[in-house]
């Protein structure tokens, strides 16, 4: 494309149409000008081409981003239940931290087991698929249909986690030597779970006196603090025991350290 006049708005939409038609996982039902109709296994989905053309007129050289904007704006649309093969929600795998009593009640409510992994005081890591307004739990069947191994929806998981956490999580840090805080508020539903994030927590020690503490009582809140003021360190942590029962989404009010680039269960000396 960069070797061409920038396309018109019409050689646009039909290269965009032809690039459909081609991708195995997409039929293309019909365009009427910027407007296509896809459909994506039992998903009919429109698209209107207007935003992208746009985005390609800004920087007509970057064609292949713009057009892999576009499939995964399709792709991000179908829910877990109708993807056929792992690929086509890969990208949007993520990793969540919740209390393992939660496997009580898939199991009472006689539904297929969650996909999950062990963590420390009582959190076991789910895995998601991210949707626009909501999550989707992977379970046992998503597994056996899409032939994922177990480590290789972690790697992805992680590697997904780490992706957004880069591109758009929020962190507001505040105070100095033993009373700074950092506190992870993205409020994107992950937050609590960033504590898999083990290159990130190790950046953080250096800005604390002691040891670095971490609390994360409830799936939208982590906070690092120091252990060096007894009080603060005791303040803090009966404030986490509160909000771990008291706030939405509770996870847990054990708190957390990172040694040799592990996240560890800290101890009260």
């Amino acid at each position: 494309m960069t070797n061409h006049p920038p396309l018109s708005r019409s050689d646009f939409a039909a290269t965009i149409e032809q690039r459909l038609r081609d991708e195995p996982t997409i039929e293309v039902l019909s365009r009427e000008g910027e407007v296509v109709q896809v459909r994506i296994g039992q998903r009919h989905l429109r698209v209107d081409l207007t935003a992208f053309y746009h985005a390609y007129r800004q920087a007509p050289e970057h064609f292949e981003l713009v057009y892999a904007t576009l499939l995964r704006t399709l792709h991000d649309q179908i829910p877990v239940r109708e993807a056929r093969t792992f690929s086509e929600v890969a990208h949007r795998v993520m990793p969540m931290l919740k209390p393992i009593v939660l496997l009580n009640a898939v199991f009472e409510k006689k539904l297929p087991m969650l996909a999950y992994r062990p963590f420390l005081a009582d959190l076991i890591i789910t895995y998601v698929i991210d949707e626009p307004q909501s999550v989707a739990y992977i379970n046992e069947r998503h597994i056996e249909r899409w032939q994922v191994g177990e480590h290789q929806l972690h790697e992805y998981a992680l590697a997904n986690l780490a992706a957004r956490t880069k591109e758009r999580a929020k962190f507001l840090i505040s105070g100095e030597g033993a009373q700074r805080l950092i506190i992870a508020h993205s409020q994107d539903g992950y937050d609590a779970t960033r504590l898999l994030l083990p290159d990130l927590l190790v950046s953080w020690k250096p800005h604390f006196p002691g040891n670095m503490v971490i609390g994360i009582p409830n799936r939208d809140f982590l906070i690092a603090f120091s252990d060096a003021d007894e009080s603060i360190l005791t303040s803090i942590a009966h404030q986490i025991q509160l909000d771990s029962v008291q706030r939405e989404y509770g996870l847990t009010d054990q708190l957390f350290t990172i040694e040799d680039g592990q996240v560890r269960e800290y101890q009260w000396v």
